[in-house]
């Protein structure tokens, strides 16, 4: 009996859990989410109507919400969820599904006079008077005139990725309440990727450097999926546009990755510092393309997979390249590294919560904001570090190149001097030969001439008849003194010319100088008669 007694006890429990929990709003009702508060079902077949789930709730099939945030999955299944709530302040009371990128929504909310209201909104449609579709859905419900009786909301979501779905209801007070903190940060990190954006493409316009051009195109790719499509700003620009956004998400996010690894390639230096990275980095460039194709063929929850897996495996291989670049050198990799690692933990945390082994909460959507912005800052500073690098290796190099020149000035400054000395000694040298040339002119003039010019009359009084023989034999004879003192002068000439070209070495020796003399005086003997000294 006992048994029996806990048996019901246990199953009346479970239907009063599976019934919804009322709300009662009122002026100072908090703005925060209901997801313990709703029961839901999900219909795989996404074919049940509003009749046939109404029956479902009546039989007890809805379940109630386990968290704050219902955490639905990455699923093609429709979720319908129950709200009661009672609406006791004084203005009207409002619906938000405070997640923008919900394909389609379809709320049915009760009137006092048990007739249903249906709203039909989602990613792809406008606002209208009753929904207001920005980056979140705002139903306005219908008003019971005495605000007092129990009001009954069904809503059904569907979505071709990942849904967490934050339910909040406010009233007119709590709605206008002014910007939240939430606001305030997605303010100032589209604020950040606007001043990096600019700043980035006014170096590359002055530098010409491609890696300030990828980081260009890597900054617009993020703003493009964390803010337009991840939190919903897509609803300021023109509807295609916003469409192709919500359509395409991952095609964007697969172009973005691109660039974000060209750009780690060319700031790593990768040929020099990791060149075994190379193919992987051209592997993940394959499987970006490969993500681009999934999202383009409309195949939105494969590609939703796909981003999870391709955004771990990249980061982590972006960041281990970057260590490694770290310890062959690189110094501003140290930055590098810090920026990975801090969209990582974004990441990270935001698989996890998907995953459903972390509870979502508001400030988990602004994970991948707050994360990257911190990352493109830090990117930024990587760069500044590597601008400074660059600077001080072409400083050094300069430098090198200045003293190369000055030792190069002065070793051609005492070659010169050297060339000069030598060319000043062989004119020196040449100014000697000269004089030695005019010497050797002036005795073979003086010394030879002379003889020969003797010689050379009486052969031509001879050859006149104006001779007699014994004239001749007279004139021979005097003038073989002269043959002997022409033969002399040769000898002496050729010996002289010898110990010029340095062939002949002067051997000191012991001789009588009478002789010689005698032989000279021969010589110039009459030479001195002939000038009177």
């Amino acid at each position: 009996m006992r048994r029996l007694l806990i048996l019901i006890a246990v199953i009346l429990f479970a239907k009063i859990q599976t019934i919804a929990q009322v709300i009662y709003l009122n002026d100072k009702t908090p703005y925060s989410n209901i997801g313990k508060q709703v029961t839901y079902i999900e219909d795989k077949t996404g074919l049940l109507t509003i009749d046939k789930v109404k029956l479902l709730e009546k039989a007890g099939k809805f379940k109630p919400g386990e968290s704050s945030i219902l955490n639905l999955g990455n699923t093609k299944s429709a979720f319908w969820i129950k709200i009661s709530y009672v609406n006791q302040s004084s203005g009207k009371a409002y619906l938000i599904a405070d997640m923008p990128n919900i394909e389609y929504i379809d709320c049915y909310a009760d009137r006092a006079d048990g007739t249903w209201i249906h709203y039909k909104s989602g990613v792809l449609k406008s606002s209208s008077i009753l929904v207001k579709s920005e980056n979140r859905y705002t139903f306005s419900l219908p008003q019971n005139a005495y605000q007092t009786g129990v009001q009954h909301i069904f809503l059904r979501v569907k979505t071709d990725n990942y849904l967490p779905l934050p339910l909040k209801m406010a009233t007119s007070d709590t709605l206008v309440s002014g910007p939240t903190l939430r606001d305030y940060l997605e303010i100032v990190f589209m604020g950040v990727l606007l001043s990096l954006f600019v700043y980035n493409i006014f170096l590359y316009m002055n530098m010409r450097d491609k890696l300030y051009l990828y980081y260009c195109l890597y900054v617009p790719g993020l703003f493009i999926y964390v803010s337009l499509y991840l939190r919903g700003y897509a609803y300021l620009l023109s509807p295609k546009i916003r469409d192709i956004i919500n359509i395409y998400p991952h095609a964007f996010l697969a172009v973005t990755v691109i660039f974000g690894i060209l750009f780690c390639r060319r700031f790593l230096n990768l040929r020099i510092t990791a060149p075994k990275f190379l193919k992987i980095y051209l592997a993940l460039i394959f499987l970006c393309v490969g993500l681009f194709i999934v999202s383009i063929l409309g195949y939105k929850g494969i590609a939703a997979n796909y981003t999870q897996l391709l955004m771990s495996v990249s980061v982590i291989t972006l960041w281990i390249s970057g260590f490694v670049a770290y310890r062959a050198g690189h110094t501003p990799a140290g930055y590098y590294m810090l920026a990975w690692t801090f969209i990582a933990l974004a990441i990270l945390a935001v698989i996890l919560t998907l995953a459903k082994l972390f509870p979502f909460t508001d400030y988990t959507f602004d994970l991948l904001p707050i994360g990257s912005a911190i990352e493109l800052l830090l990117l930024s500073f990587a760069m500044g570090h590597r601008y400074n690098a660059v600077i001080k290796r072409e400083q050094q190099t300069r430098d090198e190149n200045l003293m190369l020149v000055s030792d190069q000035n002065l070793h051609l400054e005492n070659l010169v001097k050297e060339r000069t000395l030598k060319l000043s000694e062989t004119i020196s040298e040449l100014e000697i030969s000269n004089s030695v040339k005019n010497k050797l002119f002036s005795i073979i003039a003086h010394d030879l001439r002379s003889p020969f010019n003797s010689l050379t009359g009486i052969f031509a009084l001879k050859d006149m008849d104006m001779l007699t023989l014994e004239d001749y034999k007279i004139l021979l004879t005097e003038n073989q003194k002269h043959i002997e003192t022409i033969n002399s002068s040769l000898n002496n000439l050729l010996y002289w010319a010898r110990r010029q070209m340095e062939v002949v070495n002067s051997i000191p020796t012991t001789f009588e100088l009478k002789p010689f003399i005698e032989k000279l005086l021969l010589v110039y003997l009459p030479l001195i008669h002939k000038r009177e000294y």
